[in-house]
Formats: C-alpha cells, sequence, structure tokens
C-alpha cells in the first residue's frame, strides 16, 4: 500500500490511524483527509493553485460549502487539499461534490465544468476527470498524452446545471477508473504508468468557452483515501 504524505501536523493521527488500518486489512479503503468545509478552518485548508486574479473563492456558512467563481474565461481555477503522495506513483482514491450553479451566465454553461486530478504535477501531468454537467458529458485525460486516453462520453448519471456531481477517481498501479454519481464512467490500464509521475491532489472549476461572463460552483466535499 502507498501512503500519503501530511502536508500539516494535525493531521498526524491520520497518519497513524492509516499505518494501523493498513496492517488490520490491506483491501479496505482507508480515508485519510474528509472535508465538508462545516468551519471557516476546514475552507482554509484548501490551497489556491492555480487561475490567479480570474479567480475567487470564499467560505458560505449557511451552505457550508466553498464557492468558487470563474470571472473571466477560458480559464480553470483549482485548488488542493492539504496532503498528497510521499512514494512514486502513489495509490489514490479521491472524491469531489461540486455543483455548477444556475447564476453562471447562459453563454457559459455548455462549457462549464468541475474537474479531479490525481498524480498531479507541473505541466499538465495527471489524471483528471472533468465532468460539463450542462450537456451530460465528461472526459478522463491523462497528462502526458498517451495509449487508451482520452476517454470520452456521455452519461445520464451526470447529473446537470445547479445540480451537484460526485466526482471519484481512483488510481490503483497502472489501473484509473473514473465515476460519477457511484456509476463507472470509464477505466483504463495504463501501459505506461511512470509517465504519470506527479503526487499531488487537484480539483478544479473551470469554463473552456471564450465568451464574457463568470461561471459560479460550489463544492461541498473533499475526501482522500488510499484503496
Amino acid at each position: 500500500m502507498r501512503n500519503l504524505k501530511l502536508t500539516r501536523s494535525v493531521f498526524a493521527l491520520a497518519a497513524a490511524t492509516l499505518a494501523a488500518a493498513a496492517v488490520g486489512s490491506a483491501m479496505a479503503a482507508v480515508t485519510v483527509y474528509d472535508n465538508g468545509f462545516g468551519s471557516r478552518a476546514e475552507f482554509k485548508e484548501i490551497i489556491k493553485s492555480g487561475g490567479g486574479k480570474r479567480c475567487d473563492r470564499s467560505w458560505r456558512k449557511k451552505g457550508k460549502s466553498m464557492r468558487a467563481a470563474v470571472k473571466r474565461s477560458p480559464t480553470t481555477c483549482s485548488f488542493r487539499p492539504p496532503v498528497q503522495g510521499d512514494t512514486e506513483l502513489p495509490n489514490h482514491s479521491v472524491t469531489v461534490a461540486g455543483k455548477i450553479l444556475k447564476r453562471t451566465d447562459k453563454g457559459l454553461r455548455g462549457g462549464a465544468f468541475v474537474e479531479l486530478t490525481v498524480r498531479a504535477g507541473g505541466g499538465g501531468v495527471g489524471y483528471t476527470l472533468r465532468v460539463f454537467p450542462q450537456k451530460q458529458r465528461f472526459e478522463l485525460r491523462r497528462g502526458p498524452s498517451g495509449g487508451g486516453f482520452p476517454v470520452r462520453g456521455t452519461s445520464n448519471a451526470i447529473s446537470r446545471i445547479n445540480e451537484r456531481n460526485q466526482l471519484r477517481v481512483i488510481a490503483s498501479g497502472a489501473v484509473v477508473r473514473a465515476l460519477v454519481n457511484g456509476k463507472e464512467v470509464a477505466r483504463v490500464d495504463d501501459t505506461n504508468p511512470a509517465q504519470v509521475s506527479g503526487r499531488k491532489i487537484r480539483f478544479a472549476v473551470g469554463s473552456q468557452k471564450q465568451k464574457s461572463g463568470s461561471v459560479a460552483a460550489t463544492v461541498k466535499k473533499v475526501a482522500v483515501a488510499v484503496p
């Protein structure tokens, strides 16, 4: 089993729990990080990692969520939880629940997305699941590009605008699985997983369209487990 590096001392207990659980059951998925945005402190644990001044975020106390806004398109506003792999090819099972809000400008809705990346690194390295709610479309991409990727399609499992979608990506050895709202939409056996050398986890909201206006979204939950 490949462990995750907990980047803040407050998560030391989680690391100990992970080690103990690994002894007891090699097959179980062990949660090492879980953020439901129930407090401002939990909101502040999330690190902004891309998008610059084109992106804004805030904590929604009433909704217990993180609100993210893309102020200029096309832009990807990305964020990281405070955990990452501590070995090469870390095994990750990551879940993010996000929603593209109806206040998103109509001209941008078709290109608005929520995405999740595991084994993320610089230069676009990683396995990325991107979901477009308006058209119930998905993409599973690999950076750098490689055999079997990208996988594109549509699925009725994908909820539309103003409805929450739960994205989950599982990378275990060479096998990469993508699930939306519990349904597997893609599975690829990477013939050269060593090329995907990142160790971080990222999630994002954004828009592909070159149009004026803004994209509004909320993220309700981020969870990281070791499969």
